[in-house]
């Protein structure tokens, strides 16, 4: 069979399969459109040694429009004993991991009401979490259990009966961990109560006062020791820090997580507030690399600092208190806002403490790793996962594309302030960031994110140099798939001076003090283009 042929086949198949999703996708958010959820109200109980778990959900919705059947999520693995709603059984049907519910009357819009979910079951297994997530079952140097979950890729209904939808945050939840005596459960927000049973279980009862994306809700078992700490913000606010770790690495963790509050120091300076004063701030000891658990951040690099001075799990990850889970894109096809971002608040913090110079060698060491084989937005409604990491390195060149590009650190970095304060604990599209920032700097900035977010190729710069009538001619233009995009990027206009110089569609001709072409250069530490000589 012909290479064309199968290539073509392929992409008819990916049409097909896209089409076929997105037809359940409609069908199940029919009936999860009809609610808005408010909180929840969580029991987990957690047996280690069997890889099990029981528990409920308790679901506070709004209806936003009248209906008798909703649906919720989890996988089918899990047993649902019984859905309680008014004293009542509530009738249940599954399909997959789509749970549908039927009222004994309709409901009327405006309506507020709960129902709880009680179920049981073995999680998945995390094959090499965060990305393949799960549940993480390890144990600790004195054979104690040590349990993890991380479940972005998978879903929080791989674990929890919930609506597991990005646009859909519960305003706030409780969660009531029961451990095995002896242990200590650690989950997002504060510490609002521990409970003693008689049948060899504590329970750790958490609170959340935020809104809260559901694949950020922590599970966190361990024999953890705690202290705690505290920040002080610029204007004087205090930031409780809180550290639950392996009590081996007590001495270890005391003196490395000290960077913690040189982290906030500068991401409070480039973005703003922290956004959870109220649950504070939390890193907690995981047996898997580390995850953006929402005021419980998963930490697990091993007490490592890279060659830049720092922990870059520990950066990284708080990062996402602004991107991911303050600002949180309502599709996975938007996750560049969440890993963009926070990739160049990497570069930001070393920036911060190094100089801008060590910022850019920074950057130019991901620069490499751009694969651009498909654009940066993808299908939505699918629950989209990239199979590279340009929403990390991609997405970190375009904003640092545009901070150059817009040449007023004040005005980029009051804009920064600014999104954060305006889609504070809210959920967002790629569209709606986009207009944000466009407005805010006054600049005609479309074309740039079509370009760079919904074309997979990066624009080159094409040029060639002539000498005609004693002079020395270049010729420049921009080959870009967006053909309205103008760039102003820095290329050198004498031998060794970068000066800015409009790109767009069309040729154009600029007399330069030179004629070797050699000596043409931009500013590769500035802007994600590509450079081409061409043949005149």
């Amino acid at each position: 069979m012909k290479k064309g042929y199968l290539v073509q086949s392929g992409f008819l198949f990916l049409a097909f399969f896209i089409l076929f999703i997105s037809g359940l996708w409609a069908k199940e958010n029919k009936l999860q459109s009809a609610y808005d959820v408010l909180h929840y109200q969580i029991e987990l109980k957690v047996f280690p040694d069997s890889k099990e778990i029981i528990g409920s959900n308790q679901f506070k919705i709004r209806a936003l429009k009248g209906f008798k059947s909703i649906s919720f999520n989890l996988f089918a693995q899990f047993s649902i004993s019984s859905v309680i709603y008014d004293k009542q059984l509530l009738s249940l049907s599954r399909n997959n991991n789509e749970c549908i519910l039927t009222f004994p009357k309709a409901i009327q819009k405006g309506d507020t009401l709960t129902f709880t979910v009680h179920y049981s079951g073995k999680p998945p297994v995390a094959k090499n979490a965060p990305w393949d997530g799960g549940f993480v079952w390890q144990v600790d140097a004195q054979q104690k259990p040590w349990v993890g979950l991380a479940c972005e890729g998978l879903g929080a209904s791989s674990w929890l009966p919930c609506k597991d939808q990005w646009e859909d945050e519960p305003n706030g939840m409780r969660i009531l961990l029961k451990v095995p005596k002896g242990l200590v459960g650690v989950s997002n927000g504060r510490l609002k109560s521990k409970k003693n049973y008689t049948d060899g279980f504590d329970g750790f009862e958490w609170e959340v006062t935020a809104p809260i994306n559901h694949y950020n809700i922590s599970v966190n078992i361990a024999d953890y020791v705690h202290w705690e700490d505290h920040f002080v913000s610029a204007n004087g606010k205090l930031l409780s820090l809180n550290y639950y770790v392996l009590e081996k690495n007590l001495s270890q963790a005391k003196t490395h997580f000290q960077q913690v509050k040189r982290m906030l120091k500068a991401f409070e300076f480039y973005f703003g507030p922290y956004p959870f004063y109220t649950d504070g701030y939390k890193l907690v000891e995981t047996p898997y690399w580390g995850m953006e658990h929402q005021s419980c951040v998963a930490y697990g690099n091993e007490y490592k600092n890279n060659k830049y001075g720092f922990d870059f799990i520990i950066v990284h990850e708080s990062g996402h208190e602004w991107f991911a889970n303050s600002i949180t894109a309502k599709d996975k096809a938007d996750m560049w806002i969440h890993e963009g971002f926070t990739t160049y608040s990497e570069a930001l913090y070393v920036e911060h403490q190094f100089g801008k110079l060590r910022a850019v060698q920074y950057l130019l060491e991901q620069k490499g790793k751009i694969k651009n084989e498909s654009p940066l937005i993808g299908p939505r409604g699918v629950n989209y996962n990239r199979p590279d990491n340009d929403n990390y390195y991609k997405g970190t060149w375009i904003l640092h594309s545009l901070r150059n590009l817009i040449d007023d650190d004040t005005l980029w970095f009051n804009t920064l302030r600014d999104l954060n304060e305006k889609f504070y604990q809210q959920t967002v599209t790629s569209k709606e960031v986009e207009s944000f920032i466009s407005a805010r700097t006054k600049l005609k900035l479309s074309p740039f994110f079509d370009q760079y977010l919904r074309k997979k190729d990066i624009p080159t710069i094409e040029y060639y140099l002539v000498k005609k009538n004693g002079l020395n001619e270049l010729h420049y233009r921009l080959a870009a798939s967006v053909s309205q995009l103008k760039l102003p990027i820095k290329v050198t206009l004498s031998k060794d001076k970068y000066d800015f110089l409009v790109f767009e569609k069309k040729w154009k001709i600029i007399d330069l003090p030179y004629s070797d072409p050699s000596l043409f250069k931009i500013d590769e530490g500035s802007f994600l283009v590509m450079k081409k000589e061409v043949v005149e």
